[in-house]
């Protein structure tokens, strides 16, 4: 799970946990104004009832929501690393299609995960001109001139279903609208 959801499944968590604690504490007022304090059938004693009894539907319904909220983040959890595991083995082919060799290709997945040139060298015990040369060998058998080129190209194909020509229509249209 990530930790943002492991976050908002705590929150639900404490927040059940603080409605559990006031259910046990009315199950004990109620038995103790019922047997002990003799105020079975009292005014206090009926909005103490129904108070006891809107916190308890209140608990069942927020387990209930915890349980379909953590299959849900399983589910999805499943979704992305499926989506994930597509991704990279089709990033993967686009590289081996372009001959790059086992270093470049290593470089260029630090490149697609953000890395600077300096962290890069750091990371790999190489002097930054060694990955500079490495990245314009790279960017090179792709075709393209650098960093964010290369993040296009890599990019580009895998938004095939992208809206690209509704979003250029629409922008074409405001076009021919405003010379008019």
């Amino acid at each position: 799970m990530s930790n943002h959801s492991e976050k908002k499944v705590r929150q639900h968590q404490m927040g059940l946990a603080a409605l559990g604690i006031a259910v046990v504490f009315f199950v004990y007022d109620l038995a103790e104004d019922a047997f002990w304090a003799g105020e079975f059938g009292s005014v206090h004693f009926t909005i103490e009832t129904v108070v006891f009894v809107g916190l308890s539907v209140a608990l069942a319904i927020g387990v209930r929501d915890l349980r379909r909220l953590r299959v849900d983040l399983e589910r999805e959890e499943k979704r992305n690393e499926m989506f994930s595991e597509v991704l990279v083995d089709n990033i993967d082919a686009l590289m081996d299609e372009w001959r790059i060799t086992k270093s470049e290709k290593d470089i260029a997945w630090l490149i697609i995960k953000g890395y600077r040139f300096s962290e890069i060298a750091r990371a790999r015990g190489v002097k930054e001109t060694t990955v500079r040369l490495q990245a314009a060998s790279l960017y090179s058998k792709a075709g393209v001139s650098g960093r964010a080129e290369f993040a296009a190209e890599i990019i580009l194909p895998l938004l095939t279903a992208a809206p690209i020509d509704a979003v250029l229509g629409d922008q074409q249209t405001t076009a021919s609208s405003e010379l008019n």
